[in-house]
């Protein structure tokens, strides 16, 4: 097995006021990053568990990041939730 991350194709997601899933569970997932690039602060929570805002993991607004790492490792659904409606997030998956 090589050791190097093979990446998706760059993603964006748009976050709402409500929780909703922004990155589906992926058991090949190997490395993820997603970067707030709304004004709005977003919110993540992971597999079935709802986003609450401002709990938990919180990108601030304009290039907010959450970088999986060998700590916070995990193949699950990702879901956010945001403090305005229509708040971009950019996503890339490594697998």
């Amino acid at each position: 097995m090589s050791s190097l991350l093979t990446p998706s194709a760059p993603a964006s997601a748009t976050v709402g006021v409500a929780s909703g899933q922004i990155v589906a569970a992926n058991g090949a997932r190997r490395g993820l990053v997603v970067i707030n690039t709304s004004a709005n602060t977003v919110s993540l929570a992971f597999g079935s568990n709802a986003a609450v805002l401002n709990s938990g993991i919180t990108l601030n607004a304009s290039g907010g990041t959450w970088e999986m790492d060998k700590d916070t490792y995990t193949v699950a659904a990702v879901n956010a939730i945001a403090s305005g409606a229509a708040s971009n997030v950019s996503i890339q998956e490594y697998t």
